[in-house]
This record gives structure tokens, C-alpha cells and sequence, in this order.
């Protein structure tokens, strides 16, 4: 359902018609709410850009920092909840067992109720789920932003859009216009991208210490799932490496997002297993 929802918000955010991502801020379709968020993000570049000197880099890197500490609440009240349902999910695997030779109403009724109380022990919302969608109109318009934006760097003379090999106002490299002497950066902050989120990820999917230890049976449906998360994970590290080689911006602005991500769930990894800690003492 995650999935779905993620994948219904990223066509209704972006448009069918994904045109307007090759014309300047301001220019173009898109749907109107996201390309009012588009400009305001793009004003606010080009003021930390200006604060830092006229440095475009430094104000990309300002901004994915802004954006990922104001999103922070959001990611940490997500990883607690993820928390949780890893600690109860013995308790929730016993229920299944208890009731999986009992399907009539009543019993499948009365499951659900238990399943509820374990949630509420827990503090578990089954909404919860839902809660990193609220994040993804804005990281939709952060990427029209990196990719618009240099599309107009000659009203901006004041902006200093390279930085050592790195110019942001290149022409996205093509098939025909592959050139390995000039594209060589582009294929390296696209395997820093791959790498750094590929890391994130098997460290994401570690067991963290505060569940360490709490082993239980897994149904056939939970391996598959497992396997299917897998899947989707190092999908979605390919297919995001491919598109920041189009881009030096966006590359720089996933590089940037990937390390903090992982400093965030270090962090909140910390701050859970102390929190676990302090009540087990309790």
C-alpha cells in the first residue's frame, strides 16, 4: 500500500508531462501548487547562494541541509515507529499462530481486538506508514529546482555556478553527446550517489541492537516480503544512480541527503536504544 501511495503521489506531484523539467523556474506546466513550492525553494537557493557568497554549491548544500532537519520530526517519529513494530512483532507472530486455525468471524474479530491492545502497548498508529509521503512533494520540487534552475544562470551572473570540475549549468549528457574526458565527473557523483545509498541501505536494514536477540519464526509471507523489500531497495539505488548521471546538481543534492540519512538513523538508533535501556531499568 506504502508503494502504491508512493508511486500515485510522485505522478499526480510531477505531472504526466514532465516537459517543464527542461525549462527554466517559471516556465512550463506542472501542476500549480508544486511549481508555486518550485519557485519558493528556487528563491530561497539563490538567497543562500548569494549569503554564501555567490557560491551555488554552498547554497545546495545550505538548502538540502535546511530541508533535511526540517523534515527530522517527520523521519524520527517514522524510525520510532518502525522500532516498535520490530519489538512487537513476537507478540504479534504468537497472535497469528493462535488464531490461524480459527477463521470464523467471531474469532477473526476477537484477533483484532488483541492485535490492537499490542498496538496501543506499543504506541504502534497503522497510519504511521504513511508518514515519509508527507516528505515527498517537497523532495519532487527540490529535484525540478536542481535541474531548473542553472537552466537560467544568465540572469544570474552574480552566482558562481562551478566548482572545481563540477559546472552545474552543463547540458545533461546524452548517448550522442557522451563524452567520457568531459563527462568523467558525472560518472563519479553518480557512483558516490550509488555507493553512499547503498551503504545507507545495508546499514538501514541491520538488525539494530535494541532488537538484537529477539528472534521469532517468520511466516512465508514475511520472507517474501523481506525479499521483495530487497528487491525494491537495490532497485531503487540503480535507478536513482542513472538519473543523478544526467545531473551534477541533483547528484550533489543526493550525496549531500544520503549522509545525513544515515546521521539521522545513527542518532535515532542511539536515542531508541537508550530510551529501551532507561525503561528496561524502570
Amino acid at each position: 500500500m506504502l508503494l502504491v501511495a508512493t508511486l500515485l503521489l510522485v505522478v499526480t506531484a510531477s505531472g504526466c508531462d514532465v516537459a517543464h523539467y527542461e525549462q527554466p523556474i517559471g516556465e512550463g506546466g506542472g501542476f500549480g501548487w508544486v511549481q508555486w513550492m518550485v519557485t519558493q525553494l528556487g528563491e530561497l537557493l539563490l538567497r543562500l547562494s548569494e549569503f554564501a557568497g555567490g557560491h551555488y554549491i554552498v547554497g545546495l548544500f545550505l538548502l538540502t541541509m535546511i530541508i533535511r532537519i526540517v523534515g527530522w520530526p517527520i523521519y524520527s517519529k517514522s524510525t520510532a515507529m518502525s522500532a516498535n513494530m520490530q519489538i512487537a512483532q513476537p507478540e504479534l507472530e504468537q497472535l497469528k499462530q493462535k488464531y490461524q486455525d480459527k477463521k470464523d468471524e467471531a474469532s477473526q474479530k476477537k484477533m483484532q481486538q488483541e492485535m490492537l491492545q499490542i498496538y496501543r502497548k506499543y504506541n504502534i498508529n497503522p497510519l504511521g506508514c504513511f508518514l515519509p509521503l508527507l516528505q515527498m512533494p517537497i523532495f519532487i520540487a527540490m529535484y525540478q529546482v536542481v535541474r531548473r534552475l542553472p537552466l537560467a544562470a544568465d540572469q544570474y551572473d552574480h552566482i558562481n555556478w562551478q566548482f572545481f570540475f563540477m559546472d552545474f549549468t552543463a547540458e545533461s549528457p546524452s548517448m550522442e553527446t557522451f563524452n567520457l574526458s568531459q563527462h568523467w565527473i558525472n560518472i563519479l557523483l553518480a557512483l558516490i550517489v550509488g555507493a553512499t545509498m547503498y551503504f545507507y541501505q545495508r546499514y538501514a536494514m541491520k538488525k539494530p541492537d535494541y532488537i538484537k536477540g529477539r528472534n521469532y519464526p517468520k511466516s512465508a509471507q514475511q520472507i517474501q516480503s523481506e525479499k521483495t523489500m530487497k528487491f525494491m531497495t537495490y532497485f531503487m539505488v540503480i535507478m536513482l544512480t542513472s538519473i543523478s548521471f544526467t545531473n551534477l546538481g541533483i547528484a550533489f543534492y543526493w550525496i549531500v541527503g544520503n549522509m545525513f540519512q544515515f546521521l539521522q538513523t545513527y542518532i535515532n538508533r542511539k536515542k531508541m536504544h537508550q530510551k529501551i535501556t532507561n525503561e528496561k531499568a524502570i
